[in-house]
């Protein structure tokens, strides 16, 4: 069975949001530290790139979440950013995804 997706937007967005935090509270010693390309990646593949990924085209709002640097970049508009590693707090998708 297939959740809505609303609810597959929040689980997603909840995942990103505790990695973004979990960034920040890593162990240093843990054998296996958080990767961008080993653990977020995969994610973002499934459910992001088809609008926010490498193909320029169909991307939507300028936001590129296929590479860290196109999600860490800091926004056009408001001059902040999508992600910022280990700051939920301050990062804007975050905020729009937890925004009523």
């Amino acid at each position: 069975m297939s959740l809505p997706t609303p609810i597959l937007a929040r689980v997603l967005a909840t995942t990103i949001c505790g990695w973004v935090f979990l960034c920040a509270h890593v162990d240093k010693a843990s054998a296996e530290p958080l990767q961008f390309n080993r653990d977020i990646r995969p994610i973002l593949s499934d459910r992001c790139f088809k609008c926010h990924g490498p193909d320029k085209a169909s991307r939507k709002g300028d936001l590129r979440l296929d590479t860290p640097e196109g999600a860490y970049a800091e926004r056009p508009k408001s001059h902040e950013h999508a992600v910022v590693p280990g700051k939920p707090e301050e990062s804007v998708l975050c905020r729009k995804i937890f925004a009523a």
